[in-house]
């Protein structure tokens, strides 16, 4: 077996009987620093390697979380095995065709290793990487007295889904003991604690961190009958519950009514996942590397074959788009790195600009049109996010009739595209064209979402279909704010409706809809249009926000009190209590 006794991460990772793990942090030109901080960390391999004496010199190498942690740059120098830890690879999939191949193994979740192995990434390996620690989430003996509880983040585009079905929970459990909303450290513990039953909905279909917390905190997770993973870790009916989204209340009303069962799979799932502690998942992966590895480190055997500057490339983006970068560091950075990666500023410096237009235009339309001769053509192929480019730069300095022609001209390219000859793109082909419109530089934004969407939409079908029907609701959601600049609010309508609703996190249709509407005084549309909204992005308070002025504006009073009386029984329990009594004030002055 390959030794790995000793092990080098980039982040740090709980200890694996049989291995020792270090950080970089262990290993800085002045000594060891406590107040080293994973994503603060800059330096490639070739300055950390020298600082490690020679007893400590390490057999292999663990890069983790690669979407939020910034890369050293010369991986493929590092004389060991190379393991690559991809936790939330939905936020950073159209990376890894290039990045995995620079590792050994590369260790994923059940969704993400079934993937990534059919595009043809074939040294990915299955190995949950959550777990949980035993020694905070534990058993204890006090009061069940929460029915359902609930803990995680309300992001209306990451978790859309989720949010409703929450909302319908929220509203379900009006006179039951719920927690749903946020909880931290020893609160969170003491929430799980107190749970019988715990809602879960998971982002990629995966086993996740809520999962193994809450079973070892002796409550039952809830887990959505469409995840991939937990059952092939844990025992449905014995260890977890499954429900089918269209009958929640159904499943809850039934599993209440029952307390033995419930009791009854929390004693089971307290032993079933004992053996799942993040320890344990760490020394898992490290077990399976040594025996893949018996004759020393090797080419993983792939089909998937990306050229060295596509890895380097990859790595240089994911550095300094996906990691905790300023944007000064970013530009700074892609143009020390630029010079040897021939077509790195084609792919990485517009949609880096395009992020700081958004936020600050004054400072950057000076220099946006040097930069958009930066997105080259390739042969015969069109570029549409050169279009979509040149129509948001023209919006932005109110050129309205180019803005019109250049979103004329990304649909074109766009149909064209999608005319082209008919052929299964494959992984290779894919990545080419993801590579031309890479994400802002905060890897949170609804646009990084919508592209990792798009692309494991396309990776999944062979197809490049994600990719044109993201870029062209893109277009037409700028051509319908054109229109409306162009007092054409007829013409703005028809762009909106084209739009997808609920399908995408960085677009809102709704918002244009109800402005097209307002302007034709199509007073019926409007208020479908609301309701459709809300019933889409339930827990969204900026959609409460722009609804509550909608009705208001209207003059319709009775509908904004309907309106009130619904959001006061969500914020009253996804709000803090001031939060919810501004809703309840508001509701009163508008019953008088």
């Amino acid at each position: 077996m390959w030794s790995m006794a000793r092990v080098l991460t980039n982040v740090y990772l709980p200890p694996a009987a049989g291995h020792t793990l270090r950080t970089f942090g262990a290993y800085l030109p002045g000594g060891p620093d406590p107040a080293w901080r994973a994503e603060k960390e800059r330096r490639d391999l070739a300055d950390i390697l020298p600082l490690i004496p020679a007893a400590e010199k390490p057999d292999a190498l663990i890069i983790s979380t690669p979407e939020y942690l910034p890369l050293p740059c010369d991986i493929a120098s590092f004389p060991g095995v190379k393991i690559l830890l991809i936790t939330d690879w939905n936020v950073c999939l159209r990376y890894l065709p290039d990045l995995c191949p620079l590792f050994d193994f590369c260790f994923t979740d059940w969704p993400g290793y079934r993937l990534l192995r059919k595009a043809g990434i074939g040294n990915v390996h299955h190995q949950p990487l959550f777990g949980h620690d035993p020694e905070t989430f534990a058993w204890r003996s006090g009061p069940r007295n929460l029915d359902v509880s609930f803990c995680g983040n309300l992001n209306a585009g990451l978790h859309r889904e989720r949010n409703r079905l929450l909302a319908r929970l929220g509203r379900w459990g009006t006179d039951r003991a719920l927690h749903l909303g946020q909880a931290f450290g020893p609160a969170y513990v003491d929430v799980l604690n107190r749970s019988r039953l715990v809602f879960n909905y998971s982002v990629r279909g995966e086993a996740n961190m809520r999962l193994y917390e809450a079973m070892a905190c002796g409550a039952v997770p809830l887990v959505e009958a469409s995840n991939q993973e937990a059952g092939i870790l844990f025992q449905e009916g014995s260890h977890y519950f499954r429900y089918e989204p269209d009958t929640l209340e159904k499943t809850l009303d039934a599993l209440l009514a029952d307390p033995a069962r419930i009791e009854a799979a929390s004693g089971e799932a307290r032993k079933a996942v004992a053996r799942h502690s993040k320890s344990e998942q760490i020394r898992a992966l490290l077990d399976t590397a040594g025996r893949e590895s018996a004759s020393g480190p090797s080419t993983p055997s792939i089909s998937y074959v990306t050229p060295a500057a596509a890895s380097l490339k990859a790595v240089v983006k994911l550095r300094v788009l996906g990691a905790a970068y300023a944007m000064p560091e970013t530009l700074a950075e892609l143009q020390a790195r630029s010079g040897g990666l021939p077509g790195l500023d084609a792919e990485t410096v517009p949609a880096s600009l395009l992020s700081l237009i958004e936020d600050h235009p004054g400072e950057v339309l000076a220099s946006a049109d040097r930069m958009l001769g930066l997105m080259l053509d390739e042969g015969d192929r069109p570029e549409p996010i050169g279009a979509y480019f040149r129509t948001r730069l023209c919006s932005l300095r109110g050129r309205w009739d180019e803005a019109l022609d250049a979103s004329r001209h990304c649909l074109e390219s766009l149909q064209a595209l999608e005319n082209g000859p008919a052929r299964t793109p494959g992984a290779e082909a894919l990545r080419d064209l993801y590579a031309h419109f890479y994400p802002p530089v905060r890897l949170g934004m609804g646009l990084n979402t919508d592209l990792n969407r798009a692309f494991r939409q396309d990776l999944a079908g062979g197809s490049w279909q994600g990719y044109l029907d993201l870029m062209r609701a893109l277009c037409l959601a700028e051509r319908s704010r054109i229109l409306l600049a162009l007092a054409r609010p007829g013409e703005a309508l028809e762009c909106a409706d084209r739009i997808p609703a609920d399908r995408f996190a960085f677009l809102d249709p709704h918002a244009l809809q109800a402005e097209a509407c307002r302007r034709l005084g199509d007073e019926g549309r409007l208020r479908s249009i609301y309701r459709e909204w809300f019933r889409e992005r339930p827990l969204d308070t900026a959609v409460w926000d722009k609804l509550v002025e909608g009705y208001g504006r209207m003059g319709d009073n009775a509908a904004l009190v309907g309106f009130l009386e619904e959001i006061l029984v969500l914020s009253r329990r996804f709000l803090d209590a001031d939060q919810a009594e501004r809703v309840r004030a508001l509701l009163e002055r508008r019953r008088a």
